[in-house]
C-alpha cells in the first residue's frame, strides 16, 4: 500500500508541474540525447555543435559562447557535445526503452522510476531489519517506517522539478539503497553471502556511475571485513581464506564499473579523471570561476543542518529559509532552497539513538547490525563531506545523503520500542510519531511549494489544494487574518539622511519579499520606492516635498498585505475585486497619492510583515531611523 501510494504521488508530482508525460524529445532532454548517442555508437550527443564554437578564443567563456550554444549544462570538447552527468540512467533505462519502443521515455518519468526503485529497496531493507532483529514489534511500527522511507527523505521535493540534475541523483539514490539492502542481506545470510556481496558491489558501482561524489562512500563495501578487523585488534588471526573471496565478491564488480567509468572518461576527454565538468557550458567559466574547497564546510553545514524554514499561516505553510545574516565566503554562489535537517526534519533526530546504541553495544550477536549501521553512516557522512566542498547548497543534493539515514532512524525507533517500558515508551512513542508526522508533512508540503512550479504550471490543481488546506488553520482554532488590509503609519522622517535608503514596509521572506522603502533625496524632498524581488518595481517621480520636522501619515496598500487568493478570506468576492486587492500598490502621504500601480506580490504570512525594519536583506537598509509613532491596519477597500 505504501509503495502504491508512493508510485501515484511520485508520478503525479513528476508530471504535474511543467513536465508532462511526453514521448518526444524536449529541448532540455539531455539524457535521452545521450541515450540516442549510445544507440548510435557514440559517447556523446548525435547533434553536432555550432562550428563557430571552435573559432572562439575561449569556447567555455559564457560571454563568448552564449549565442552559439544549443544546450545548458553540457560538456563541449573537440567539436562534440557530451554529458558530464553520470551515464547510468541513459545506459540502463532510457537507451533500452528507446531500443524496444522506438520512443523516448521522458526524463520526468525516469526520475519517478528510479525514485520508486529506491523507495522499494528501502522498504525491503526495513523489513529485513525488523524480521532479523525485532520480530516481536507490532507491524504498524514498521508500516510507519515505510512511510518515512517513501516520503521523509527529500525525494518528494526532488520530483517537483525532474530534469537531468534530478535524474542523476535519483539513479544514484536507487542504486545506493539497493547496495545497502544487499549488504544487509549479505551480513544476515551466510549461505548466500557472496551472491549478495556481488549485488552490493554492482549496485554501488552503478551509484558511482550515476553520481561520482558517491565514490568515497564505497567504504561501505568493507563492512563484511569488519569482523576480521576486530579479530586482528583482539590478537586473533583472521581467516584470510574466507575473507579474500568476500572482498573479491564485493570489490570486483564495483572495480569493474569504476574501470569502465575511467575508460569512458579517457575515451571522451583523454583523461581518466575528467568527467566533463572542466568543459561544461554553464553560467560561469568552468575552469576559472568554479571553486571547490573545504572552506565551504561551515556555510554548507549551516544550510544542510541548521537553517530553519519560514513558517506561514497559509498553504503550503512552509517557506524558504532566510538569507543568512553572515557574509557568504568568496567564491560561494549561494543556495537553492536548502533546508536544515535539525529544525525541519526531526525524525532524523532518532539517528542519535542508533548512534548511542552503536557506541555502547558490544554483544557478539549484534556485530552484524552494528557493521551495517557503520556502513550506512559512512555512506551518508562521506557524501555530505564531498558535497560540502561545493560552492553552493541545494535541496536536491540532500537526496545524496539523507536516504541512508532513514533506515538508521527507523532502527532508532525499533530500539526505543523494544527497550523502553511504561511511561518512557509512551513518551518516546509520542515523540517519534510526532517527529515522523512533521517530517513527512514538511516533505510533501515543500514539494508542493518548491519554486512555485505547481502554482505556475498547474494553477487549477494548486488552487484546489490551497483552498482545501487554507481551511486547516481555522479548524485548528488559529486566528483568522482579520487584520488583513492596508496599513496606516504615523511617523517622522529622520533628518540628515540625504542619499540614503531606508525600509518602511517589508513583506515576505528571503528572495520572496516585497519592499516599500524611502529614499531621502535632499533636505526637502523624499521618494518612495517599491521592489518586487527579482523583478524590480517603481519609484516616486518627481520627488515629493516633505517637512522633516513634522509628523506625517503614510497609508500603504500592497497585495502582500492580504492572504493568498485561494484563502477563505476572499470567499464570495468577485474576481475583479480579488485581483484589485492582490495586485494594487498605492501609497498616500498625508492623503496625497505619491505612488501607485499594478504589480505582482509574493504572498506573505501575517508574521512576515515588518514595519520600520527589514528582516530580509541589506539592499534597502535594515532599519527606518526616524520615528514610527503608530501603525494599524485599515478596513480592506471594496470594488476592483
Amino acid at each position: 500500500m505504501v509503495l502504491a501510494l508512493a508510485a501515484w504521488f511520485y508520478f503525479w508530482t513528476a508530471t504535474s508541474a511543467g513536465s508532462p508525460q511526453l514521448t518526444g524529445l524536449a529541448k532540455d532532454d539531455l539524457y535521452n540525447r545521450l541515450a540516442e548517442g549510445f544507440l548510435s555508437g557514440r559517447l556523446g550527443f548525435v547533434e553536432a555543435p555550432n562550428p563557430a564554437l571552435a573559432q572562439l578564443k575561449d569556447p567555455w567563456d559564457p560571454a563568448q559562447n552564449g549565442p552559439l550554444r544549443q544546450f545548458h549544462d553540457v560538456s563541449y570538447y573537440q567539436g562534440r557535445y557530451y554529458l558530464y552527468f553520470g551515464a547510468t540512467p541513459a545506459l540502463l533505462l532510457l537507451a533500452p526503452w528507446k531500443a524496444v519502443t522506438g520512443t523516448y521515455l521522458a526524463q520526468n518519468a525516469a526520475v519517478a522510476v528510479f525514485a520508486l526503485l529506491g523507495a522499494a529497496a528501502g522498504i525491503l531493507l526495513l523489513l529485513q531489519l525488523r524480521r532479523r532483529h525485532f520480530p516481536g514489534l507490532p507491524g504498524w511500527i514498521s508500516g510507519l517506517g515505510m512511510v518515512a522511507l517513501a516520503f521523509g527523505n527529500m525525494v518528494p521535493v526532488l520530483l517537483r522539478r525532474p530534469v537531468y540534475y534530478e535524474l542523476a541523483i535519483a539513479s544514484a539514490y536507487a542504486f545506493g539503497m539497493i547496495a545497502l539492502l544487499a549488504l544487509k542481506l549479505a551480513l544476515d545470510t551466510p549461505a548466500t553471502r557472496r551472491r549478495w556481496l556481488v549485488v552490493a558491489g554492482l549496485a554501488y558501482g552503478l551509484a558511482v556511475a550515476s553520481r561520482p561524489n558517491y565514490l568515497f562512500g564505497a567504504v561501505l563495501l568493507l563492512a563484511p571485513l569488519l569482523p576480521a578487523w576486530r579479530q586482528h585488534r583482539s590478537g586473533v588471526r583472521p581467516d584470510w581464506r574466507a575473507l579474500i573471496p568476500d572482498a573479491i565478491a564485493a570489490l570486483a564488480p564495483f572495480g569493474a564499473i569504476v574501470v569502465a567509468l575511467l575508460a569512458y572518461n579517457f575515451a571522451r576527454f583523454g583523461n581518466i579523471l575528467e568527467f566533463g565538468t572542466s568543459y561544461m557550458f554553464a553560467g560561469m567559466h568552468p575552469q576559472k570561476d568554479v571553486v571547490t574547497t573545504f572552506q565551504f564546510l561551515p556555510i554548507n553545514a549551516w544550510f544542510y543542518l541548521l537553517a530553519p524554514a519560514n513558517l506561514s499561516l497559509y498553504f503550503p505553510f512552509f517557506q524558504v529559509i532566510d538569507i543568512p545574516w553572515f557574509k557568504l565566503p568568496l567564491g560561494y554562489s549561494g543556495q537553492e532552497n536548502a533546508y536544515g535537517i535539525l529544525p525541519n526534519l526531526p525524525f532524523f533526530w532518532l539517528v542519535w539513538l542508533t548512534w548511542r546504541w552503536w557506541r555502547r553495544e558490544t554483544a557478539p550477536e549484534s556485530a552484524g547490525i552494528r557493521d551495517w549501521v557503520a556502513a550506512a553512516l559512512a555512506l551518508s557522512l562521506l557524501n555530505v563531506l564531498v558535497l560540502s566542498r561545493i560552492g553552493g547548497a541545494a535541496n536536491r543534493y540532500m537526496v545524496d545523503f539523507l536516504p541512508p539515514l532513514v533506515p538508521v532512524a527507523c532502527l532508532g525507533v525499533f530500539l526505543l520500542e523494544a527497550g523502553a517500558v511504561g511511561w518512557r515508551r509512551l513518551a518516546g512513542r509520542v515523540f517519534w510519531i510526532g517527529a515522523l508526522g512533521w517530517t513527512v508533512a514538511f516533505n510533501l508540503l515543500v514539494s508542493l511549494q518548491h519554486n512555485e512550479l505547481l502554482r505556475f504550471h498547474n494553477p487549477v490543481a494548486y488552487r484546489e489544494l490551497a483552498q482545501a488546506f487554507n481551511r486547516v488553520p481555522s479548524i485548528l482554532g488559529l486566528p483568522a487574518p482579520a487584520g488583513s488590509g492596508p496599513l496606516r503609519i504615523r511617523l517622522r522622517f529622520p533628518a540628515d539622511r540625504t542619499g540614503k535608503l531606508e525600509p518602511l514596509v517589508v513583506t515576505g521572506v528571503s528572495f520572496r519579499a516585497d519592499f516599500l522603502y524611502v529614499f531621502y533625496t535632499d533636505a526637502g524632498h523624499i521618494q518612495f520606492g517599491f521592489e518586487h524581488t527579482s523583478y524590480g518595481g517603481a519609484m516616486t517621480k518627481p520627488p515629493v516635498a516633505v517637512d522633516y520636522g513634522a509628523e506625517h501619515t503614510v497609508e500603504v496598500q500592497m497585495g502582500s498585505l492580504y492572504p493568498p487568493e485561494e484563502h477563505p478570506f476572499f470567499a464570495g468576492r468577485p474576481a475583479t475585486e480579488i485581483t484589485g486587492m492582490k495586485r494594487t500598490l498605492r501609497v498616500l502621504l498625508d492623503g496625497r497619492e505619491v505612488l501607485a500601480g499594478q504589480y505582482d506580490f509574493y504572498d506573505a504570512s501575517p508574521g512576515a510583515v515588518a514595519v520600520g525594519f527589514n528582516p530580509v536583506q541589506d539592499a534597502f537598509g535594515r532599519r527606518f531611523t526616524g520615528q514610527i509613532l503608530s501603525h494599524e491596519r485599515l478596513a480592506p477597500p471594496h470594488g476592483p
